[in-house]
């Protein structure tokens, strides 16, 4: 599997970081997490189109994770010469039909495909089997929908956190993955609910046993601080810092 950070920022405008974004390619299905604002572009930074999309997964839907769905949707429809006719599927947690229903009603036929069908997919807790991959999903600490993502092929698995702060349900679910992605919003002593901070993200990697950790969803404060010396006093692993269009061969 090969993992590429499209975007490793979050909602502040950023020159060196666009909003959150991840590829997951499995050699034969391309996986997105998240698409926030600028992601579409910055997929073809590195290559990517939305042709390629198999699958685009929601871990909540706060607008730096979503905001780029809308677009996705609509370019697939009326890029011409080149729309989209394979079908797509969309997968979030409970309420995820609802959020594209009220999309509809402010945008009408424009973003209702024509040519291709879009699954829609509610997911809890139960996994999700694809033909090459499965996936798994699980509560997290953020809002009340918020969950992590677990994408397994065969031994390999690798999970997302989404947004969340500490919990026990995220060291569950990142149970001895090979690749740990963890949002780490702020540096430490400016921790903040709902999301992590060097030590806590080093705690989760350290308990969940995870073989290699990356941290992304950084807030612009992380770009001016030591990131990795309070972390790796939890976690003596193999740390990343995520950056944007870097790939992870997992």
């Amino acid at each position: 599997m090969e993992i590429t950070i499209i975007g490793s920022g979050t909602c502040v405008p950023s020159l060196r970081r666009s909003s959150p974004c991840i590829m997951a390619d499995t050699g034969t299905a391309k996986i997105l997490l998240d698409t926030g604002p600028g992601a579409l572009r910055q997929m073809l930074k590195a290559g990517i189109t939305i042709s390629d999309i198999d699958v685009i997964v929601y871990s909540h839907f706060h607008t730096d994770h979503t905001a780029d769905m809308i677009p996705f949707i609509f370019a697939s429809k009326y890029s011409p010469g080149i729309f989209r006719t394979r079908d797509l599927f969309i997968v979030g947690p409970p309420g995820l039909k609802e959020f594209y229903r009220c999309f509809t009603m402010a945008y009408g036929k424009w973003v209702v495909p024509e040519h291709f069908t879009i699954n829609w997919i509610e997911v809890g807790e139960s996994p999700l089997p694809f033909p090459s991959f499965v996936l798994k999903t699980s509560p997290v600490k953020h809002t009340e929908n918020s969950m992590a993502i677990r994408i397994e092929t065969g031994e390999q698995a690798v999970v997302y956190s989404g947004d969340s702060d500490y919990c026990e349900n995220l060291i569950r679910i990142a149970h001895e993955a090979n690749l740990l992605i963890l949002e780490c919003a702020f540096p430490e002593g400016m921790k903040c609910e709902g999301h992590l901070i060097p030590s806590l993200a080093g705690i989760i990697a350290r308990e969940a046993r995870c073989k290699r950790l990356l941290l992304t969803h950084f807030y612009p404060p992380c770009d001016s601080t030591d990131m990795l010396t309070p972390l790796r006093k939890e976690f003596p692993g193999d740390v990343m810092l995520g950056e944007d269009l870097m790939k992870i061969r997992v």
